[in-house]
């Protein structure tokens, strides 16, 4: 099997819907703290709260709050499947493979530059062993999703393996003008979730890992 999955693979990915509870408890402990500074500084305010992130000289969040928020929150080391459905400055706005709702899905957005097999893999079996009650596939479809599927994996059970790649599993979705100009233009276009639910969702994962550590 090549390794090459191109440059910006499109992920594809479809899968049982989780409740919301395990929707929060995916979506912090998935989400990447090093991108949660937006442009929206009113929201990368709150989301630093929620994480309890603390800012330093230049605004940014602290090496040393991101660290604990880590610990804290038992935060998965995701290089490439991370969510980023708190906040997002992508023009398309929040995206990742879960939602707040608890539907499992991706089909509009490409992972990062040149991912190799066994970094998807790894990755993916992170995942599962985090989130056991998860029931995905997964695919990498090549040059940003106009290429063949090149990849595709089987998250069931606490276990990802990777299997012989078969047609697209979800018609791609692409970005319409509505979209990005709904993204760029709207004040709130960076914000994936209320100021509520993801107080609400990070206490709950907060509680939950301290109470089984």
């Amino acid at each position: 099997m090549t390794d090459d999955l191109t440059k910006w693979p499109r992920l594809l990915v479809t899968g049982t819907p989780v409740t919301p509870e395990q929707a929060d408890d995916i979506l912090i402990r998935t989400a990447n703290l090093f991108l949660l500074d937006g442009n929206d500084k009113a929201w990368t305010h709150t989301v630093y709260r929620a994480f309890g992130l603390a800012a330093g000289r230049y605004g940014n969040a602290t090496i040393e709050s991101i660290q604990a928020a880590q610990a804290e929150l038992d935060v998965l080391h995701l290089r490439l499947l991370h969510t980023s459905r708190v906040t997002s400055t992508w023009i398309g706005g929040p995206h990742g493979w879960c939602d707040w709702d608890g539907q499992i899905g991706a089909s509009n957005y490409n992972i990062g530059k040149w991912p190799d097999h066994q970094t998807v893999t790894d990755e993916w079996k992170t995942i599962a062993a985090a989130f056991p009650y998860l029931d995905l596939t997964a695919q990498l479809l090549g040059d940003e999703g106009s290429g063949a599927v090149l990849g595709q994996w089987r998250v069931v059970n606490g276990g990802a393996t990777e299997e012989p790649p078969g047609v697209p599993i979800a018609e791609l979705v692409e970005l319409t003008e509505e979209a990005i100009f709904a993204g760029v233009l709207l004040p709130e276009g960076e914000r994936g979730v209320s100021e509520s639910r993801l107080m609400e969702a990070a206490e709950r994962v907060r509680a939950t890992r301290a109470a089984q550590s």
